[in-house]
């Protein structure tokens, strides 16, 4: 949604910085009867479709002890490598984000029926986002049972932020000559501008540790769904500017 915000200083005013300062910081200024000036903020925003999908992939496997918690997570942390490199991923798309190796507190080793060891390992995967359902599917089957958040960006944000800040200059522009028009004025030249720009994270939540333990129960009598059906959300970036005119 857009939004826009006005006000008006019928003051008087004359800079009172030098012109390095003024570009190390927002000008400040001082009563003068030579100069009237308006003082306008608007909001607008730019969106696109998303050109990476940066996948959240991971497991957690347990075991009794130390050497077979830490069997079972490379066994299982191989087969998804593998996995999503079958499924289209590159070497050079996938990172890798953490690896933990820990005992249990003893109410977990409860809640895990004796297992007293866990491992966990998580990567990041940077794919197309016609690509991110299939590569994430593949991981799943294969053991990665703490994923599915995926992040949705752009691999430069910068055309983005441009046309936000375009937006958002141009509905000032138009708002500010309008209210001067109303107050029989001629809006003249912008004597200072400024912009801040907020961008949206856009991500979709997927499976954890606890959603994906029941399948592992009855691996052998679990059957294959097909992938999940994944929509790439927009990107957006909001920028709000802030500029001085001078009022003829």
């Amino acid at each position: 949604m857009r939004t826009f915000r006005l006000s008006l200083f019928a003051a008087l005013f004359a800079p009172l910085l030098s012109p390095l300062a003024q570009a190390q910081q927002p000008p400040t200024y001082q009563i003068n009867k030579d100069l009237r000036t308006l003082t306008i903020s608007a909001t607008d925003h730019a969106e696109s479709d998303p050109d990476v999908a940066d996948l959240h992939i991971g497991f957690t496997a347990y075991g009794p002890t130390l050497k077979a918690a830490y069997k079972s997570a490379s066994d299982t942390s191989n087969a998804i490598l593998q996995t999503m490199l079958d499924a289209g991923a590159t070497h050079t798309d996938i990172q890798s984000k953490s690896q933990r190796v820990s005992r249990l507190f003893d109410w977990e080793i409860k809640s895990q029926h004796g297992q007293k060891y866990s491992v966990h390992q998580s990567w990041t995967v940077s794919t197309a986002p016609d690509a991110a359902a299939l590569i994430l599917d593949a991981a799943i089957q294969a053991g990665a049972n703490d994923s599915g958040n995926i992040t949705w960006r752009m691999k430069t944000s910068i055309p983005l932020e441009s046309e936000a800040v375009h937006r958002a200059t141009t509905r000032a522009q138009t708002l500010a000559t309008e209210l001067a028009k109303s107050l029989g004025a001629t809006l003249g030249k912008p004597l200072y501008a400024s912009n801040t720009m907020k961008g949206e994270v856009a991500y979709v939540n997927g499976y954890s540790a606890n959603t994906m333990a029941s399948l592992e129960v009855d691996k052998a009598k679990f059957t294959a769904p097909a992938p999940l059906a994944i929509e790439a959300q927009r990107v957006e970036r909001t920028a709000t500017v802030n500029i001085i005119f001078a009022l003829e």
